[in-house]
């Protein structure tokens, strides 16, 4: 069995070490969006039939609300 590995940082550490980061920030919100929505419709699009069947056209599994500060 895996152990589950969890680890924390901050927005600015994950800056410094994540070129993707600044690209996408530096990209416009709808142009964002855009990229989430078409990176969820092949995770759905991958899925195995009976997950696929499930889910349907939706994300599956629990959502995950984050609040952030305002800059």
């Amino acid at each position: 069995m895996m152990d589950r590995v969890v680890s924390w940082t901050s927005f600015e550490q994950e800056r410094e070490e994540n070129a993707a980061l600044d690209y996408w920030l530096s990209r416009p919100p709808e142009e964002r969006i855009a990229e989430v929505e078409r990176l969820r419709r092949e995770y759905i699009a991958n899925l195995g039939g009976a997950q696929r069947d499930e889910c349907g056209e939706r994300l599956c599994g629990p959502l995950l609300l984050v609040e952030r500060e305002e800059r």
